[in-house]
């Protein structure tokens, strides 16, 4: 019995301290996720000027963005380079770390630092960089390229344009994004015991069967938690689109985190930039919902 009661109370002081050091963490995720989160809620249901008290307007926000063409514009821009983004990083990143789990050894190495490296350059600099690059007539490299070789009648106005703006910032977010997609799959094909391997050898199995069959399915749950991190970072796109085009010309590349910031610092129409936001929340996890659903499928182990 003293034996027991023993065991009992070690156990009992173990899981008190894992709550004591929970505690910390708890403090700092409540203070910048969930404080935020449901200040942001309770705004987005005020009409609030950045001081005073907040007048409480009910659904009034949620309906101006609906039915404000510019605001539903900057929200549908938002959805759209999230998701072409979202599917460039994934496809790009997951083909990458393929080419690098076929290579392996030292070239691996020196290409896996190639691949990765957009994205350790800040989005300001990418920003600046691709700018020059999609710039209007002969000042832009694209452009110049195309004239030297004889492609003239491909010169285009690449960030002026309404069709070809926001396909060029959502193809920059997902090259960005795709060394991250890499680095996470590559290790998740790292994981799968060379037994498999060896064993689909035996079965007469080429490197295409082994992706089809063995190597897609394995790191399946990887490649979700891919999607729904490139989703978010996709959706937050701030400083690219600001650095590029400033959400322009003409609103055609307003993206709803722009528009969340102008109307809350530049107009002081904090509760109705605070419902644009939430919008954009949701959003989010709707398309963090289908994405996982689209991929959901038997559970493998190895």
């Amino acid at each position: 019995m003293k034996g027991k009661t023993g065991k009992r109370n070690i156990n009992t002081k173990i899981i008190i301290m894992g709550f004591v050091f929970m505690i910390p963490a708890f403090i700092v995720i409540s203070v910048t996720i969930l404080v935020p989160l449901f200040w942001n809620l309770y705004l987005s249901f005020c009409d609030w000027k950045g001081s005073g008290s907040a007048i409480f307007v009910g659904l009034e926000n949620y309906a101006k963005s609906f039915s404000t063409a510019a605001t539903r514009g900057a929200i549908l821009h938002s959805v759209f380079i999230g998701i072409i983004s979202t599917l460039i990083s994934v496809v790009l990143g997951v083909f990458l770390a393929l080419a690098l789990f076929r290579i392996r050894g030292r070239l691996s190495g020196v290409a896996r630092v190639i691949f990765y490296s957009p994205t350790m350059m800040p989005m300001t600099v990418l920003g600046l960089l691709f700018t020059f690059i999609f710039a209007a007539s002969d000042k832009g490299l694209l452009n110049a390229i195309l004239a030297v070789i004889g492609l003239e009648s491909l010169e285009h106005a690449w960030l002026a344009d309404k069709s070809t703006v926001l396909l060029v910032i959502a193809i920059i977010q997902g090259w960005r994004s795709s060394g991250t997609i890499m680095m996470l799959s590559y290790t998740g094909m790292l994981n799968i015991p060379d037994s498999l391997f060896e064993s689909a050898e035996l079965e007469g199995c080429n490197y295409i069967k082994k992706v089809r069959y063995m190597i897609l399915p394995l790191i399946k749950p990887t490649i979700r938690l891919a999607l729904s991190m490139t989703l978010v970072w996709a959706f937050k796109t701030y400083d690219l689109v600001w650095t590029m085009t400033q959400g322009g010309p003409a609103n055609m590349s307003m993206t709803a985190p722009i528009m969340m910031i102008r109307t809350g610092f530049s107009y002081n129409q904090y509760g109705y930039a605070a419902a644009i936001g939430m919008i954009s929340t949701v959003l989010i996890g709707i398309c963090i919902l289908f994405g996982r659903a689209i991929l959901r499928g038997e559970s493998y182990e190895y």
